[in-house]
């Protein structure tokens, strides 16, 4: 209730006679918006790994159609279904908490719950259709709640979040002589003649790295806030692969861009760091010493950790965001909402000081999981931005300093950035 109405709706709410088998009857400003039964997921303090039977089942409002979890037997009058405990259901993961969802290599989903991909019908939303099991690319919970309040609340405008992980900083930069050296050994012997040549120009200053895309993004944005998310884990192959945090240029870069107007710069936790608590504490400790850069705001590498475990992690370590909350392996929101949300404890039953910041779309999984060109990208993107727009949530990317820079796999997806970030600013005039 809080995040739907104070969070979402900048309103007020009460809610009374909570009891078993009691009935909800929503009013805004004195009209009835709904009614249903109460699911025991709100009434009861039930963990995820209690095996609370959890059934689904579609709902029609208006021009808008979903398969929502939290199915009741409801009288004629009443809705199938309780919607705060659906939220409920999508805001904690609660199917990733319950461990019914396949995870790869790095923990991560490998698709979306099982109980999403079983599902046959058809949903509808703001004039697109698909199938439900692909319901999880949606803000579905967002798109309920603004077809239960209708004309109640005040149109909002779309938020835009301008967000970039910086996994390697730079190509060629920022490495010792001897470094450098050995690499362009490496790559003669190879027959990497391109890139020996390149190397050589930009460790001579007569051209620019091809990875050093800070610039262009910061004007790009110029006026708008612009995040980055950088790595400085310990060499760890294949997975943190960056420039070394010991040496003088990534503190050099975090200080460089913590100093530019409208440009912040967090903590990137390697992929070490969700395997052992100890590693993370230790990166940390080290980044704290580093200028400009806000270690208590996070978004990890390779979108890794498991919600409920991950949070009560970061909590302990005062980390006060974390934007890791999206699909690897594809598009959409893995909470069910594009807005910002407070964590919450399922196993304690109660909020966590953690704010989750969803994302929509992280450039790897388009070109790579999902294998979509950078066309097909944009069009993809551009449909979702149009059912975000529509409920006014949040729209946030995560994309890499690399694939703006145009060269090797990302050529072309230079355009396809620019192409749905003007489509996004759009939208968010109010």
């Amino acid at each position: 209730m809080d995040q739907v109405f104070c969070r979402w709706f900048k309103t007020s709410w009460t809610w009374e006679g909570r009891e078993e088998g009691a009935e909800t009857l929503l009013e805004l400003e004195g009209v009835t918006l709904g009614r249903w039964l109460d699911h025991p997921l709100v009434t009861t303090e039930v963990r995820p790994q209690d095996d609370l039977l959890v059934e689904w089942t579609a709902w029609e409002h208006g021009e808008v159609t979903l398969c929502v979890p939290c199915a009741m037997d409801a009288e004629a009058d009443c809705w199938p279904f309780d919607p705060l405990a659906a939220t409920f259901h999508a805001l904690t993961c609660w199917d990733e908490q319950a461990g019914s969802v396949a995870l790869d290599e790095h923990g991560r989903p490998r698709s979306f719950p099982e109980a999403w991909l079983s599902l046959q019908e058809t949903v509808r939303g703001f004039g697109q259709v698909m199938s439900a099991s692909q319901q999880p690319r949606w803000p579905w919970a967002d798109i309920m709640w603004h077809a239960i309040a209708g004309q109640g609340v005040p149109a909002q405008p779309l938020v835009c979040d301008w967000t970039f992980d910086v996994d390697v900083a730079f190509k060629h930069k920022g490495r010792s002589r001897l470094k450098s050296w050995l690499l362009q050994v490496r790559d003669f012997g190879l027959g990497r003649w391109a890139t020996v040549q390149e190397r050589f120009k930009v460790n001579c200053g007569w051209i620019q790295d091809p990875y050093d895309t800070y610039d262009w993004l910061l004007e790009h944005h110029r006026g708008e806030q612009v995040t980055f998310h950088v790595l400085a884990a310990t060499r760890n192959r294949p997975y943190d692969v960056g420039l070394d945090p010991a040496g003088s240029a990534l503190p050099q870069l975090v200080e460089a861009l913590a100093r530019r107007p409208k440009a912040v710069v967090r903590w990137h936790p390697g992929w070490r760091a969700l395997e052992d608590p100890n590693v993370a504490q230790a990166e940390q400790a080290r980044l704290k010493a580093w200028p400009g850069m806000r270690c208590d705001e996070v978004r990890t590498h390779f979108l890794r950790g498991c919600p409920g475990e991950l949070w009560r992690q970061w909590v302990g370590m005062g980390i006060a965001v974390d934007s890791s909350l999206g699909w690897a392996h594809d598009v959409g929101f893995r909470a069910g909402t594009s807005r910002d949300f407070m964590a919450f404890d399922v196993v304690d039953n109660e909020v966590m000081p953690l704010e989750l910041q969803p994302m929509v779309a992280m450039d790897e999984a388009m070109r790579g999981k999902l294998g979509w060109s950078a066309p097909q990208a944009e069009q993809q993107l551009t449909d979702l931005l149009e059912i975000v727009a529509t409920v006014g949530g949040g729209w946030r990317m995560c994309w890499h300093n690399t694939s703006v820079s145009d060269t090797e796999a990302w050529a072309g997806w230079k355009s396809t950035y620019v192409g749905i970030a003007r489509k996004a600013r759009s939208k968010s005039v109010g």
